[in-house]
């Protein structure tokens, strides 16, 4: 049971970035179908989540806000992150959050109308267990108007 537990608490640190701000996302704005994977060292794997998800022009100026799973639930991340070494080039994305309990690698590939991403969370402790997130997404079309 602490296993799930530490799990679900690696996979919060996985998803808690602030607003990067350096370079743009280069996905056209518009609905998309996102689906994440989670799996923790020890070979407990989630069953495959997936959301539709618009996202806006704005979202797209951060990074994190693009492809973090857990923005889909409204997580807010905490600020006292440190977003690092932004690169999206050549269809390529990486980058660092160095968080409290975790520092987090995302890398992944990035086209007009997909993305996918591997966020990678290893725990500062020693005893805790490494977390992997797999994010896809790919765009179906515009966002529904309200």
């Amino acid at each position: 049971m602490k296993t799930g537990v530490g799990m679900y608490v690696i996979a919060g640190v996985i998803c808690a970035a602030p607003a990067v701000g350096a370079e743009s996302v280069p996905l056209k704005p518009g609905e998309y179908q996102v689906t994440a994977v989670t799996e923790s060292s020890n070979g407990e794997a989630g069953k495959p989540d997936t959301r539709s998800r618009c996202l806006k022009e704005e979202h797209l100026a951060d990074p994190d806000a693009v492809f973090n799973y857990y923005a889909l639930n409204g997580f807010k991340p905490n600020p006292a992150n440190k977003v690092m070494n932004v690169s999206m080039h050549g269809g390529n994305v990486s980058y660092e959050i160095e968080g409290v309990y975790a520092i987090t690698r995302v890398e992944g590939t990035v086209s007009n109308t997909s993305f996918s991403v591997v966020r990678k969370a290893t725990p500062k402790g020693d005893k805790a267990l490494s977390v992997t997130m797999k994010v896809d997404g790919k765009r179906t079309g515009d966002c529904a108007s309200k």
